[in-house]
């Protein structure tokens, strides 16, 4: 894979966000050394792949959708899928559970699947950190707790990085690239907590009509605008910087996913980059940001092939909208002139103002391995299916 080489960055206190690289070439060797690229060969490639777990969070997607995609992660990659799909009238996760046995058997692969809803997280979870993950007896069932899950699965099977892809992907040759991209950002990262967030270059949604291919989301743009606008305040200095606040699509070194928050639902995404920033920019000191004297690299990579996905209506947008604003509207970065700008994208969508604060989770200090030992041994809905 050939990459540009970011020109520039912006440094936030201890966070360093790049501006946007893109995919070049997704294959092949170059002729002749070029400036301003980057190569990464095969062999760095498939080392890297060997120590980034791929996490597949489902919910109730179209089986040949995530077959497509499941199919597409490179064999190199522990791959780990945690599904929240219903169980009732149709058992969804019984498919999907068929799917998993199926791929690993005819491609030799180690597969990890985990139901967000099983019973024995109660067990693993109760007197940990990590009980808020609890609701009514089971885990929530917010996309933000089943991609904590999985990166407990990651950190159990010593992986250096964890990526996620989101299962509801027409494309997979666009989820090939995502683990492509994720494989060569980190073999050149110079900094143990890095990330890696994937912009789009088209992102287009299969409806009833043709489809057509819009350069941003609906939501991404205006959380992309509001967190640039705090920035701007706080900074004195006018950025458009941040292009990738609700990258689904998004990596991390396991050092830095093992040490900062998360949020549940809709929120995971953005909530990373807000979190990150108001530790380490905007309350910087050593017992707010963890990671000093280092800094935390954020990288931004466009990739060729575009995001297609199925259309989920305007309620699922205005719920990623009102879990996205909330991040930044309950954090220091929010001024009031921040707030009131969310307020009023708020009022576009008949949403009550203030956006709901995140629900947050902290993984440090807990031992993920013991949690997944002890989930793995009291389950019977959840799989450690291995390759023959």
């Amino acid at each position: 894979m050939i990459l540009s080489e970011p020109q520039r960055f912006e440094s936030f206190g201890a966070v360093r966000i790049y501006d946007v690289s893109r995919v070049l070439a997704l294959d092949g060797y170059p002729s002749k050394r070029v400036s301003g690229v980057r190569h990464v060969d095969r062999e760095t490639i498939r080392d890297v792949a060997s120590r980034t777990a791929i996490v597949i969070p489902v919910k109730d997607e179209d089986m040949l959708t995530l077959e497509n995609v499941v199919r597409a992660i490179p064999l190199e990659s522990p791959l780990i899928i945690v599904s929240a799909s219903s169980r009732k009238p149709v058992d969804r996760y019984k498919s999907e559970i068929e799917l998993a046995r199926m791929v690993s058997h005819t491609l030799g692969r180690d597969i990890v699947l985990i139901y967000q809803g099983d019973e024995a997280w109660v067990e693993a979870l109760t007197d940990t950190p990590l009980s808020g993950l609890l609701d009514d007896g089971m885990v929530r069932r917010g996309k933000g707790e089943g991609m904590i899950l999985g990166l407990i699965a990651a950190a159990a099977l010593d992986a250096d990085y964890v990526g996620f892809i989101d299962s509801d992907n027409y494309v997979p040759g666009a989820a090939l690239e995502y683990a492509w991209i994720y494989y060569s950002t980190f073999a050149r990262a110079t900094s143990k907590y890095s990330m890696v967030r994937i912009i789009w270059p088209f992102k287009g949604k299969l409806a009833s009509s043709d489809l057509y291919l819009r350069k941003r989301g609906r939501v991404s743009m205006h959380t992309n605008s509001v967190l640039n606008y705090a920035l701007s305040i706080a900074k004195r200095i006018e950025t458009e910087i941040v292009r990738t606040a609700n990258s689904g699509e998004h990596a991390l070194s396991m050092e830095l996913a093992l040490t900062m928050e998360w949020a549940g639902g809709f929120a995971v995404e953005p909530y990373q980059l807000v979190w990150l920033l108001d530790r380490c920019f905007h309350m910087l000191d050593p017992e707010s940001c963890p990671y000093l004297p280092d800094h935390i690299d954020v990288y931004q990579v466009e990739s060729r092939n575009p995001h297609i996905h199925a259309e989920r209506g305007d309620t699922h947008i205005a719920d990623m909208v009102a879990a996205s604003l909330g991040t930044i509207y309950h954090s220091s970065l929010a001024t009031d002139d921040v707030k009131e700008r969310i307020e009023r994208i708020m009022g576009e969508y008949s949403l009550k103002s203030p956006p709901p604060a995140p629900r947050t989770y902290s993984l440090r200090g807990v031992d993920v391995k013991k949690i997944f030992a002890s989930f793995m041994s009291l389950s019977d809905n959840s799989y450690y299916l291995e390759a023959g």
